[in-house]
C-alpha cells in the first residue's frame, strides 16, 4: 500500500501506523470529502486464520457501538476497515511527558470509563486497555481505539465459555505464534494465568491507567513480557505516589483477586465523579451531623472494628494436599509413560496405545484432571518426548524421525517446528514464545521459534570435560537462568546443573541421572523446591528462589516412583502445586530379544525382558552380542547370547559403560567401545572364548565407538569424536587390528563436514553404508566406495540409520524416520546401484528410527529373518497415575 493507491472510494494519503493487525492509514473519502482511518490487513496476514478473526471481530464489535468517546466504523471494505480519524495525540504520549493534574487526569479518566460502561453494558470487553489505545483530542475528548482483542460476552453478567474468541490467551500463527494477546504491563492477573475474563480485566487495566497518569511512570515494567507478567502476578502495588484522596478508587481497581475489585466500572465512574471515596464522604458528612448521630455512628463504627478485630484474628485452615489416581488407557505399555503437567496444573499428558490399532507406536493422550475423560491426540504417533505451552492449548513433541512439531490439544494437525534432531531429551516451552530442548549422544541444548525456524544452540557439551550430553532443559522464572542434566563419562554419572542464558555462570546443584523438575514457590517468603529422583524416591531440594542455591537438605515426597533406562523418569509438576507420578521399580522401558520374518510376524523369543541396547549378530548367527544395563546398578556390559539353546553368558566386567560389539569375521573375538577410567570411549578387543583380558586397541582423547569389521579381517572402521565442541563424528579406519599396537595405523575413511556413523561393509568388501546428516534435513543412508573416491550414492529417500547388509550383498536394509524396516534391493558389480526402497514392516524398534549410533536389529545370512531389540507388547501398566495437588502444603523446610 502507498500514498495515492484507493480502496473503493477511499484514496490514501498517508501512513498513521501499523501493529499485529496491520497497517493504519490516512485515508480521504472521496464521495463524502472527509478524512478517515483505513486499517489494512495485508496479504499474508489474510491467510492467517486467527487473524481474520480478530480483524473481523473488532468489525462487529464497533459497528455495535455507538459512543462518542469510542472511535466510530464508517465501513468494512476487502481486508480493509475504514473508522473515524481522531486527531491528536495517544494518552501513552502525554503520559510520556509526566505526571497530570489531578483535575486532567480525571476528566480524561471519566471518559475512559463511561467508554467501557457503554461498551460492558452491551457485553463487551476491551482486554487491551492501555495509553496506546487511547487518543485525546483538541478539544479534550477522548476515544478508545483498538477493539481487536475485545470479547462479546453472553450477558453483561455472565461470562461465555471458554472457548476461542473467549480465552484471553488465544495465539496467533506465523510469527507471533503463542503469544499471550493482550499487553502485558496492563494484563490482569486472572488474564495473565490465561484464566477467562471478565469486565473486571478491564477495569484492572483501567487502574494502571489511571495510576501511570497520576504519577507519569510505568506501574509494571520489565526487561522481559516474562518479568512483566511475574511483576503483575505477585508485586504488591505501591500507591505512596497516587494522591491520597485517589488512593481508595486506584487501589480497589488493582486488587488481584478480582471477586475484591470494583464489580462495575460505573461504580468506579461515580466514585471518581463525586471527587472522595465513598469512605472519605461518609466520614467529611458525619462532620455536619448532630453529635447525637455522629457519636452513634462512632459506636457503631467502633463494635464493627471490633467484630473485624476477632474476624482477623480467626486463623485460616491449615492447606491440605489433595491425592487421587487416574487410570491410564487398556494396554499402555511399561515403558511409555513419560508425564507432563500443564503449567496450571489442570491437564496431563502422556503417552499411551492409538486406539484405532493402526500403529503400534505411542501417541499423546490427554486428561483434563477434573474430567473423567482422558482422550488420544490424532497425528501423534511415534512421541518421544512432549510439554505443554504456557497457556496449555499446545502440546510441543518430539517424535522418533527426529522432528520437534507442535498440536493444538483442541484439535488441528502437528505443525513441524524443527527436524533433524533424532536424540530429543527434553522440551521446554517459556513464556517468551521460545521452545528449548535437548539432544543425547554429544548433543547439546537448542532453542527454537515456537512459530518453527532454524534452531539456535543454546550450550554444549565439552568433551576436554569428559561431557556427553546436556538434556532437559528448564527456564528459571527469573528468564535468565536454566537448569539441565548433564551427562558425564559412563552415561550414568550425571548432575542438574545451573547456567545462564549468556553462559556466563555455571554451577552444579544434585546429582541426578533422571530427568527432572522446578516447583516455585508456594507463597511468599518459601523456597522453590527441585523435584528430581534419588534410586526410586522422588526427592525435594529447597532453593532460594532469588538466587537458587540449596537452602537445605533434600527429603522424599513418594516411594517406588517408577524410571526408564533412558534418563526417564516417570513424574511431573506444575507451576501452581500440582504433581503427578507413576509407582513402579527403577529400570523401566525394557525389551526383549525376538526374530522376525520379512512380513513382521514374531517367531522365536530369544531372551526374556531385559534393559538390552545394541545387538549384533556373529557371522555364522549361531551366537549374539548384546548391550545389557542391570536396573540397579546401571552397569552397562556385553553379552554373549547361545541363540540355539537360548543361553547368555556375560562377556564384560566392570563398573564402566561397554557398547558396541562388533564381531570379527571368523567370530574368534569382539570389539567393542568402553569408557573405562570414565573418559571418553575407546577401542577394545576381546577373545570370545572369554579367556585373557580386553585390549585396548590404540590410545586417543577422543571418543571413539567401533561399527564394522572388513570381510577380511583387515580393517577396522570406527566413529572418531561426537557431535559436541565443533568436533564432529567422523569414519576412521584401523588397519591391521589383530596386530601388534606398533603396526597399526589409524586414518579418516574420507573428509566430510558432516557427521557420519554407522557404517557396515558390504560382504565383498568393496562399499561402505553409513549414515550422514549432509542433507541437512535428517540423517540418511548413503553408499561409498572402499576405498573411498569411486563413488557415493544416497540409498534412503525420507530419513534412515542403521544400514545392515544382506550376506549375499543383493539387498540392503535401513530403518527409516518412521520406525519402519525398508529393504533396498542392490548391486554392487560393476557398480553399485539401488532400487527404490520399500518398507517390510516396523518392527518397533527400541528407540525406532532415532538411533544415530548404535545397532538395535541384525539380519540373519539369508535376509529372511530378523534380531530385533524390540519393545513388544509390553505388560499393561497395572499402576493408574497418581496426582497429588498442593503438595507443599504442610512443608516445614
Amino acid at each position: 500500500m502507498s500514498p495515492q493507491q484507493t480502496i473503493a472510494h477511499y484514496r490514501i494519503t498517508a501512513k498513521l501506523g501499523e501493529g499485529g493487525m496491520g497497517e493504519v492509514w490516512r485515508a480521504t473519502d472521496t464521495k463524502l470529502n472527509r478524512d478517515v482511518a483505513i486499517k489494512i490487513l495485508p496479504e499474508p496476514f489474510a491467510q492467517d486464520p486467527d487473524r481474520m478473526a480478530r480483524f473481523e471481530r473488532e468489525a462487529k464489535v464497533l459497528a455495535s457501538l455507538n459512543h462518542p468517546n469510542i472511535a466510530a466504523i464508517h465501513g468494512v471494505e476487502d481486508r480493509a476497515l475504514v473508522m473515524e480519524l481522531v486527531e491528536g495525540p495517544t494518552l501513552a504520549e502525554r503520559i510520556a511527558a509526566g505526571p497530570m493534574p489531578v483535575e486532567e487526569a480525571l476528566s480524561i479518566a471519566k471518559q475512559i470509563a463511561e467508554a467501557l460502561e457503554y461498551a460492558h453494558e452491551r457485553g463487551v470487553i476491551h482486554r487491551d486497555l492501555k495509553p496506546a489505545n487511547i487518543k485525546i483530542t483538541a478539544e479534550g475528548r477522548v476515544k478508545v481505539l483498538d477493539f481487536g482483542l475485545a470479547t462479546v460476552l453472553q450477558s453483561p453478567e455472565r461470562p461465555a465459555e471458554a472457548g476461542p474468541t473467549i480465552s484471553p490467551t488465544l495465539t496467533m500463527r506465523a510469527t507471533q505464534m503463542g503469544m499471550i494477546m493482550g499487553t502485558a504491563a496492563y494484563m490482569s492477573p486472572e488474564q495473565a494465568r490465561g484464566q477467562n475474563v471478565d469486565k473486571r480485566a478491564d477495569i484492572w487495566a483501567f487502574g494502571v491507567v489511571l495510576y501511570e497518569m497520576l504519577t507519569g511512570h510505568d506501574l509494571f515494567a520489565g526487561p522481559t513480557v516474562s518479568d512483566t507478567l511475574a511483576a503483575v502476578l505477585k508485586t504488591e502495588v505501591d500507591l505512596a505516589p497516587v494522591p491520597a484522596q485517589l488512593r481508595p478508587t486506584v487501589e480497589r481497581c488493582l486488587r488481584k483477586d478480582p471477586r475484591r475489585r470494583w464489580r462495575d466500572i460505573g461504580d468506579v465512574r461515580v466514585a471518581l465523579e463525586e471527587g472522595t471515596p465513598v469512605v472519605q464522604a461518609m466520614e467529611a458528612s458525619s462532620l455536619r451531623l448532630p453529635w447525637v448521630l455522629s457519636a452513634a455512628l462512632a459506636l457503631a463504627l467502633a463494635c464493627l472494628i471490633a467484630v473485624a478485630a476477632i474476624h482477623f484474628r480467626e486463623v485460616p485452615p491449615e492447606p491440605t494436599a489433595l491425592r487421587f489416581q487416574i487410570p491410564v488407557p487398556a494396554g499402555t505399555s511399561a515403558g511409555s509413560q513419560f508425564l507432563a503437567l500443564s503449567p496450571d496444573g489442570r491437564k496431563l499428558a502422556f503417552r499411551g496405545p492409538d486406539p484405532s490399532a493402526k500403529t503400534s507406536r505411542p501417541m499423546l493422550w490427554v486428561r483434563s484432571l477434573d474430567s473423567l475423560e482422558t482422550r488420544a491426540l490424532t497425528g501423534t504417533a511415534n512421541t518421544v518426548n512432549h510439554c505443554w505451552s504456557p497457556d496449555g492449548r499446545f502440546l510441543a513433541f518430539s517424535d522418533l524421525g527426529g522432528a520437534l512439531k507442535k498440536i493444538d490439544v483442541s484439535g488441528g494437525p502437528a505443525l513441524t517446528l524443527a527436524s533433524g534432531f533424532p536424540q530429543i531429551r527434553g522440551i521446554y516451552w517459556d513464556r517468551g514464545g521460545t521452545i528449548y530442548f535437548g539432544t543425547a549422544y554429544g548433543g547439546g541444548i537448542y532453542r527454537v521459534p515456537e512459530a518453527g525456524g532454524d534452531p539456535v544452540v543454546v550450550s554444549k557439551p565439552d568433551s576436554a570435560r569428559n561431557e556427553v550430553s546436556f538434556l532437559f532443559p528448564q527456564i528459571l522464572p527469573d528468564g535468565r537462568h536454566f537448569l539441565y542434566l548433564g551427562i558425564q563419562g559412563t552415561g550414568a554419572d550425571g548432575a542438574i546443573f545451573l547456567t545462564s542464558l549468556d553462559g556466563k555462570e555455571k554451577k552444579r546443584l544434585v546429582a541426578a541421572r533422571h530427568n527432572f523438575s522446578y516447583a516455585p514457590p508456594a507463597g511468599p517468603g518459601k523456597p522453590g523446591h527441585l523435584l528430581f529422583l534419588q534410586e526410586n524416591t522422588l526427592m525435594a531440594q529447597p532453593l532460594d528462589p532469588k538466587i537458587f542455591e540449596p537452602t537445605g537438605s533434600a527429603f522424599p515426597l513418594a516411594e517406588g516412583v517408577a524410571s526408564a533406562r533412558a534418563g526417564l523418569a516417570y513424574f511431573s509438576s506444575s507451576e501452581n502445586g500440582a504433581i503427578a507420578y507413576l509407582t513402579g521399580g527403577p529400570g523401566g522401558g525394557t525389551t526383549q530379544l525376538r526374530w522376525f520374518d520379512r512380513a513382521g510376524k514374531p517367531a522365536d523369543t530369544v531372551s526374556g525382558r531385559a534393559s538390552y541396547n545394541n545387538v549384533a549378530l556373529a557371522r555364522d548367527a549361531r551366537r549374539a552380542a548384546v548391550v545389557q544395563t542391570e536396573p540397579q546398578t546401571n552397569n552397562t556390559d556385553i553379552w554373549l547370547i547361545d541363540l540355539a539353546r537360548g543361553i547368555p553368558t556375560r562377556f564384560t566386567f566392570d563398573d564402566a559403560t561397554d557398547w558396541d560389539p562388533i564381531w570379527s569375521p571368523d567370530n574368534t573375538r569382539v570389539a567393542f567401545s568402553s569408557n573405562r577410567g570414565h573418559g571418553p570411549f575407546h577401542l577394545y578387543v576381546k577373545d570370545t572364548s572369554g579367556v585373557g583380558p580386553e585390549e585396548q586397541l590404540q590410545k586417543s582423547d577422543v571418543a571413539e565407538r567401533p561399527c564394522d569389521w572388513s570381510p577380511d579381517g583387515r580393517y577396522l572402521m570406527y566413529t572418531r569424536g561426537l557431535p559436541s565442541s565443533g568436533l564432529s563424528a567422523r569414519l576412521w579406519v584401523l588397519s591391521d587390528p589383530a596386530s601388534d599396537t606398533a603396526k597399526r595405523k589409524a586414518a579418516p575413511y574420507f573428509d566430510s563436514a558432516f557427521n557420519t556413523t554407522q557404517c557396515q561393509f558390504s560382504p565383498d568388501g568393496h562399499w561402505v553404508a553409513y549414515v550422514s546428516d549432509e542433507s541437512r534435513r535428517t540423517h540418511e543412508v548413503w553408499v561409498q566406495s572402499f576405498p573411498a573416491g569411486a563413488g557415493k550414492f544416497q540409498v534412503s529417500s525420507s530419513g534412515g540409520v542403521q544400514p545392515r547388509w544382506r550376506r549375499d550383498g543383493k539387498e540392503l536394509f535401513y530403518i527409516a524416520s518412521d520406525g519402519k524396516l525398508m529393504a533396498v534391493d542392490v548391486k554392487t558389480a560393476p557398480a553399485f546401484q539401488a532400487e527404490i526402497p520399500h518398507a517390510l514392516f516396523d518392527p518397533q524398534i527400541q528407540g525406532g528410527g532415532s538411533a544415530q549410533f548404535v545397532f538395535r536389529y541384525d539380519v540373519a545370512p539369508d535376509g529372511q529373518r530378523f534380531l530385533v531389540n524390540t519393545e513388544g507388547q509390553a505388560e499393561a501398566v497395572a499402576e493408574p497415575i497418581t496426582v497429588v495437588l498442593n503438595w507443599q502444603a504442610g512443608l516445614k523446610k
